[in-house]
């Protein structure tokens, strides 16, 4: 192990193709069968849409487009907060479960509880990755 955690050109072009198409056929399930959601087909996007967002993430490194990947990282952050933020504070009842040793469980109100908790950090999160790609993009623009 060479201690590199960096991944090789050639593996960020080979994942970013694979994570793209795995988004796309998904997006293809998900248009084909929408009957078979128990969520808004947006929702299923958008959670699709993360991993087609990584690869792209993946894509723009390989081509060392560090201003696109700021941007790219801002989607797929959107991305993974958007069905949090419909299961915490959509319309309509949710059913989650906990199940823990001895013990099983389940609550609409703590299932929008705990989604909701990930939904602020998530969108803590992609404020400060906003903040982050303004001033990255500010940088560059500079003479």
């Amino acid at each position: 192990m060479t201690g590199d955690t960096q991944p090789t050109r050639r593996s960020s072009l080979a994942w970013g193709v694979a994570l793209v198409l795995g988004c796309i056929a998904l997006c293809a399930l998900i248009g084909w069968q929408p009957q078979q959601l128990r969520a808004p087909a947006w929702v299923a996007y958008a959670a699709a849409a993360a991993f087609g967002v990584a690869g792209l993430i993946l894509l723009a490194g390989a081509a060392g487009a560090a201003r696109v990947q700021n941007w790219l990282a801002v989607a797929l952050v959107l991305a993974l907060v958007l069905p949090g933020l419909w299961v915490a504070f959509g319309t309509g009842e949710r059913t989650c479960t906990v199940t823990l040793p001895f013990l099983q469980f389940a609550s609409d109100t703590m299932c929008r509880g705990a989604f909701g908790f990930g939904a602020v950090l998530g969108v803590g999160i992609l404020v400060l990755y906003v903040r982050h790609a303004i001033v990255r993009q500010q940088k560059v623009q500079r003479p």
